[in-house]
């Protein structure tokens, strides 16, 4: 009875919307469990129905008969789910599918800059261990992934503006960064530069190893026995990027498991359909649309940050325009470049709030220009200054 009472507490407090959501959810049927795959497809389409709702989870767990036995939504937004009904299932290629219809309340106040698509580019995922590649020949599987998810991001134009998927190797070492070196948040900067880009976001591929299934007789017989359809380890580690200061934002993880139901010296090309309509190229396809809804959910209600491209007199030029949503009116307020260096000659970003605010006087595709509003001493606005949506 409290918590129905504090329930409703919150619906009249706060800014809420509820509404029922449809999604479809999916999970590997790993050793033919079958209820466990069943839980994790309910919670792959509770997952989603919460980011269409606006929120933006972490993890979702104990569920059971339609209701949570524990508070564990890790969400921003305040969304919450009340009830949850399974409508239908199927399954198919060892996956359970499952029709789910959530009611969900949101608190969606607050998410100034969701009606502004932000500029991301992708920088070709890696390998941390090329040699998991080898059953297979499954090398590029690197490049197939960055592009299958920055096509995903791309179809999301309301929240992404994909200008760029670096399909390069650029020598990008996340690690770099922990220890301490500079360079490499210069390094983030620049490429954010060059793709015109507030986001950048790495991968690498840290485990796509073959299951050994456990020592048996058949060992002892015929050492290196190839069982049929092994399961095989994907684990992806994820570095989403602030471009315009070089930091680490966020480094999510995600790692799952499929049967590999290729033959042993099968060559499987990581592009083709015959891979992607796999046991494992679909579990990969799962997670790159959990990763996609996830970056949605991250990102959406961010405010989008320009960078000053031209100064022209009165006028200053950013590189956010039509395809962000940026329309005539809107408001920014400048932020001056003041990077320092340390004693230990480690640099650090540091952006100076400027008094007064900019207005939208012209708008293009992909720039608009600023000018200021009366009471603006504009004269120290320089290229590379930052000015940041009101």
């Amino acid at each position: 009875m409290k918590r129905w009472i504090l329930l409703l507490l919150c619906i009249i407090s706060l800014p809420l919307q509820a509404a029922w959501y449809k999604t479809i959810g999916s999970a590997a049927i790993i050793n033919n469990d079958e209820e466990y795959a069943r839980q994790q497809a309910i919670q792959d389409a509770l997952r989603q129905a919460m980011l269409k709702a606006g929120a933006s989870v972490s993890s979702i767990e104990s569920l059971s008969n339609g209701a949570l036995t524990r508070d564990d939504f890790q969400i921003r937004a305040n969304s919450e789910v009340r009830q949850y009904q399974l409508l239908d299932e199927e399954i198919r290629d060892e996956r359970i599918f499952v029709h789910v219809r959530s009611y969900i309340v949101a608190d969606r106040s607050g998410c100034s800059g969701g009606l502004y698509a932000k500029n991301i580019s992708l920088i070709r995922f890696n390998w941390q261990h090329k040699d998991d590649a080898r059953y297979g020949q499954i090398y590029d599987l690197n490049k197939a992934i960055t592009r299958a998810l920055f096509e995903r991001l791309g179809q999301q134009r309301q929240i992404f503006v994909t200008h760029n998927w670096l399909d390069n190797n650029l020598g990008v070492e996340p690690g770099k960064l922990h220890q301490g070196d500079s360079a490499f948040a210069q390094q983030i900067r620049s490429l954010a530069e060059q793709t015109n880009s507030q986001y950048m976001l790495f991968g690498s591929i840290t485990d796509a190893s073959i299951q050994k299934p456990e020592q048996g007789i058949l060992d002892n017989v015929f050492p290196g026995t190839w069982f049929r359809n092994p399961l095989r380890h994907f684990t992806l580690q994820l570095y989403l990027y602030d471009g315009l200061t070089g930091q680490l934002l966020e480094q999510p993880f995600y790692q799952t498991q499929a049967h590999w139901t290729f033959d042993r010296e099968a060559v499987v090309d990581p592009a083709s359909q015959d891979f992607w309509q796999s046991s494992y190229g679909l579990e990969i396809t799962a997670t790159l649309n959990r990763i996609n809804e996830e970056l949605k959910g991250r990102l959406q209600c961010e405010r989008p940050t320009a960078r000053i491209i031209r100064v022209d007199g009165l006028d200053y030029h950013i590189n956010l325009g039509k395809t962000n949503g940026l329309k005539v009116g809107d408001r920014f307020h400048i932020l001056h470049k003041a990077d320092f260096t340390d004693t230990d000659g480690q640099e650090h970003p540091l952006r100076n709030a400027a008094s007064g605010t900019m207005e939208v006087s012209k708008v293009y595709a992909e720039n608009a220009v600023l000018r200021p509003l009366s009471q603006y001493a504009p004269g120290n606005i320089q290229v590379n200054d930052l000015a940041e949506l009101e």
